[in-house]
């Protein structure tokens, strides 16, 4: 979203990008609000959210990415702070890509989100964004955190209902 919605029409010497830009979430939360697609069950462990940069700061996602976790999850808890104060994933910008002795760098630095992290709770740490879903994945690991990272698009995939005739 971040490189075609704000780094293409510069580039491009476009003002604006000709085409409507969504990212995933904002599509999934207009299918949900206009019942294009209905939930079926919620996922009943204890949920937390990392805010990404790019959707949440630049793209004023925040309360979309909060909608759609509580139309999927019984149970969401809050890291705090949130929301454009959320604590960085320590991935963003492609630095999770560096390998040796960067990770390492980043896995002392993550010190702090990993606090964050254990306070909420919670047993699934969501996210939309491949770099925060990486970034926090090593960092769960690392401090051995007992929670799992997963996409924003397993949970709605997990619990959406599946119209009879799709079903295999």
């Amino acid at each position: 979203m971040f490189a075609t919605r704000y780094v293409a029409p510069p580039m491009l010497g476009w003002k604006d990008i000709p085409v409507e830009i969504l990212h995933p979430c904002e599509f999934y939360y207009e299918l949900l609000k206009e019942g294009k697609i209905k939930i079926a069950r919620k996922i009943k462990e204890p949920v937390t959210l990392q805010d990404p940069c790019n959707f949440v700061r630049r793209a004023g996602g925040a309360e979309k990415l909060r909608y759609l976790v509580n139309a999927t999850c019984e149970n969401f808890i809050e890291m705090y702070p949130n929301r454009e104060h959320n604590f960085c994933c320590l991935a963003g910008g492609g630095v999770v890509a560096f390998g040796p002795p960067w990770k390492g760098v980043r896995m002392e630095g993550g010190r702090i989100k990993a606090e964050q992290l254990k306070e909420t709770g919670a047993k699934i740490l969501v996210t939309p964004c491949h770099n925060c879903y990486t970034g926090m994945s090593h960092i769960i690991e690392h401090y051995n955190l007992g929670m799992k990272a997963k996409f924003m698009d397993e949970i709605i995939t997990e619990t959406m209902e599946i119209p009879e005739e799709l079903k295999a």
